[in-house]
């Protein structure tokens, strides 16, 4: 029950307000004023308390009145009594409301009659986002089913929208005409019988339609619209209502793409957009589209002193879009190289924007040209967007569209593709700091989350206490093999009480791999394992697979390429580990072919350019080199051959994985080792032949690209400061006055 009484201290005038339920729990207190309220009128207890929560909608009239609303909790043990202001008409009344009132629910009808547009607009709005929110009615049976009366009493006879696509089994592509004059869409909302939500992804709004209508789509949830809905659009100052019919059984979105027999560049980037930030199978369904309705590739075509260009690098990721490419500018009209949002909104490079002198191939000859990269960091995407479109704009205010062909879905393929994009030459440290990096290393990650240990062989009894794991990763090339297992074999020590632990990170060869060790396990009855990788990860990621496998607290990485030629190696290196000085890692001698030096430990100097590289002592020099021959601490020791306790290996993170495809790993390792306050040694009378570079000269994108070169930056970027104090204060010790420097050799990898 309402009870309304008057004050003896204050005015009284006026009808008591009209109190409905929109749900069991909250009430809604309804006044009609005659003139309009340019303020907000005060509710608070009879003891000057506010009341919370609490909300008010002042819906102006037809008439020029206005419809206050109210919106409150239902009291629950004992009656309440408030004091209401009605603002600039000047009179407090006093309500109290009885918690066992017997209330009827909002009549929708009359809640809207009379009211003008832009307070149904202001009605809706409330109640589908702040009210629903301040009073948790989302679950609410009742209050569902007041809106979807309220929506339809709106409208007598609403407009159509129709689900078109399924873009995944949870989400559809739904479409519906709206007024030009509409204006800028704020939300739009799904109304139906099991509930109301607000679309999480904002509409598309593609080119005017036929009678004076914008086409809009839309990207819902199946769930609750398959018997129909509504669809409830606001605008700054508009609300249209569309009814969705039951939703029939939908084309997929490639079908549906291609039946349509019109392309709109704008609408397939926003749908692969929403569906990137979806599940696992919508992020699946995205490719598929791409892959199956590409856009047709686009270049400038020139001629005659007009410019031409062409985009054929184009990757987006989730840290940006890096776009590479050329253009030809005889007569300099070109103003800028533009890229494109899924809105078909051109953005500017900036200084994220790089040039560099080329040349390309126009009717069989070769002409001079511009090469170009960019890199834009918010046009982001957690699905490789393949066609990324760019803009050539002219002086003259004219703008050409580029558009690439289908770029690679791999993350291996693609960023092959960034390391052929800038010539060497031209690379510098700013480009791949604020161009190429962010995109590799996302890249990177995406390649590293797909390469895992898939299955380990064995091959005979393992031991299950070894002295030493000895870890050797092994990529493409397998002529080794023989003369490394056959060297292992004959060493009484390793063949006593080591164990042999190689990762095959080529597994397409893991047949002909397990083929090979079968038969050298059979000749030489020494126990090995095989672990395959599920793909192709890099040295370091198969290194550290390998090491995870191994049951002794030592652990020698070891390349394929490189060949015992002696017994007694790594038992005399396992004697120099620990003691006094905490020795962590041990480096040995390590030789070519023809017995000149290739490592006598590690050290590291700034080349021509000022970049640090690595460098290996005494590189070159005959063998019997007497400064080679003094067991010493280096700075670090090259990855080909390293013993290690495998605590600190394991405390400092093992081998950094982000480093491409091979290199700088091991110096890397070298100085988290070095910065944990451990010694690092190397040890001459341990000797090996190291046939350098074997394997990864097998990968074209490390030899012809810039790997290397990034591979230095990114590690420079993290030791320069160590690199620095080594260099000045000549730490560790005996760095060579006359060092033998090689400029090709910058680390090494498996």
């Amino acid at each position: 029950m309402l009870e309304f009484a008057s004050s003896d201290a204050v005015r009284t005038t006026g009808d008591a307000p009209d109190v409905c339920l929109l749900n069991p729990e909250t009430l809604l207190l309804i006044w009609d004023m005659p003139t309009r309220l340019w303020a907000v009128p005060k509710l608070e207890t009879t003891e000057g308390k506010a009341i919370s929560p609490q909300a008010t909608l002042r819906l102006p009239l037809n008439g020029g009145g206005t419809r206050l609303l109210r919106l409150i909790r239902r009291p629950k043990d004992e009656p309440v009594s408030f004091l209401a202001e009605a603002g600039t008409l000047g009179r407090k009344d006093e309500i109290t409301i009885d918690p066992e009132g017997d209330f009827e629910f909002a009549n929708a009808s009359m809640l809207l009659e009379d009211v003008t547009p832009s307070g149904r607009l202001s009605l809706m709005s409330a109640l589908l986002g702040a009210w629903a929110s301040m009073f948790r009615t989302r679950r609410s049976k009742s209050y569902t089913a007041f809106l979807n009366k309220l929506v339809s009493e709106i409208v007598d006879t609403p407009q159509r929208a129709k689900a078109v696509a399924k873009l995944s089994d949870q989400q559809i592509l739904i479409s519906a005409g709206l007024p030009v004059a509409f204006g800028d869409i704020e939300a739009v909302y799904i109304v139906s019988s099991f509930g109301f939500r607000r679309l999480a992804v904002p509409p598309h709004e593609s080119s005017e339609g036929p009678q004076g209508k914008k086409q809009t789509y839309m990207i819902a949830d199946r769930d609750g619209t398959e018997n129909g809905a509504y669809l409830v659009v606001t605008g700054g100052r508009a609300l249209a209502i569309r009814h969705l019919a039951a939703t029939p059984v939908l084309p997929s979105l490639s079908r549906w793409w291609l039946a349509r027999g019109k392309s709109d560049a704008d609408l397939r980037e926003y749908i692969i957009g929403a569906m990137a930030r979806g599940d696992t199978k919508a992020r699946k369904a995205a490719l598929e589209f791409q892959l199956r309705c590409p856009l047709s590739s686009q270049r400038v075509t020139g001629g005659g002193g007009l410019p031409s260009g062409e985009v054929d690098l184009a990757v987006t990721t989730a840290r940006g879009t890096l776009i590479g490419g050329w253009y030809r500018d005889p007569a300099e009209m070109i103003a800028s190289i533009d890229i494109l949002d899924s809105k078909g909104t051109a953005h500017p490079f900036g200084d994220g924007f790089y040039r560099y002198a080329g040349n390309v191939m126009d009717d069989d000859r070769t002409v001079s040209a511009t090469g170009f990269v960019g890199f834009y960091r918010d046009i982001q995407s957690q699905v490789p967007i393949l066609q990324p479109r760019s803009l050539m704009r002219l002086t003259s205010g004219s703008r050409h569209l580029m558009v690439p062909t289908a770029q690679p879905i791999d993350p291996a393929e693609a960023r092959a593709r960034i390391l052929r994009a800038v010539p060497p030459q031209h690379l510098t440290d700013e480009i791949i700091e604020n161009c190429l990096a962010p995109v590799i290393g996302d890249l990177q990650q995406k390649l590293l989350a797909a390469a895992k240990a898939d299955r380990t062989i064995e091959f005979g009894e393992q031991l299950k206490e070894p002295a030493v794991s000895i870890v050797v990763p092994l990529y493409r090339v397998l002529d080794f093999l023989r003369a490394q297992v056959g060297a292992f074999a004959c060493d009484p020590w390793i063949s006593r009480y080591c164990e042999v632990i190689y990762v095959l990170d080529s597994p397409e060869q893991a047949e002909e791999c397990e083929h090979l060790l079968r038969g050298l396990h059979l000749l030489y009855d020494m126990p090995m394992r095989l672990v395959v990788m599920t793909r192709n990860g890099g040295y370091a990621r198969a290194c550290n697979s390998g090491a995870e496998q191994a049951r002794s607290d030592l652990i020698a990485m070891l390349n394929s390429d490189v060949i015992p030629y002696q017994i007694g190696w790594l038992e005399l290196m396992a004697s120099k580990m620990g003691g006094p000085q905490d020795v962590a890692a041990v480096g040995p001698k390590l030789l070519f072919e023809d017995g000149s030096l290739q490592h006598a430990g590690m050290y590291f100097a700034r080349n021509e350019r000022g970049q640090w590289l690595n460098h290996h002592f005494y590189k070159g020099l005959p063998d019997q080199f007497r400064d080679a021959n003094v067991e010493r601490s280096v700075p670090g020791i090259t990855g080909a051959c390293m013993l290690l306790h495998r605590g600190t290996f394991n405390d400092v993170g093992g081998f950094t994985e982000d480093y491409v495809i091979g290199d700088y790993e091991d110096s890397d390792l070298c100085l988290k080792i070095r910065k944990a306050d451990f010694d690092i040694k190397y040890v001459p009378d341990a000797s090996l032949y190291h046939f350098e570079r074997k394997s990864i000269s097998t990968h074209t994108d490390y030899m012809l690209g810039v790997a290397t070169q990034y591979n230095a930056w990114l590690h420079a970027s993290r030791w320069s400061d160590m690199l620095e104090d080594f260099h000045k204060n000549d730490v560790p010790q005996n760095r060579p006055q006359n060092r033998v420097s090689d400029k090709d050799d910058q680390g090494e990898a498996a």
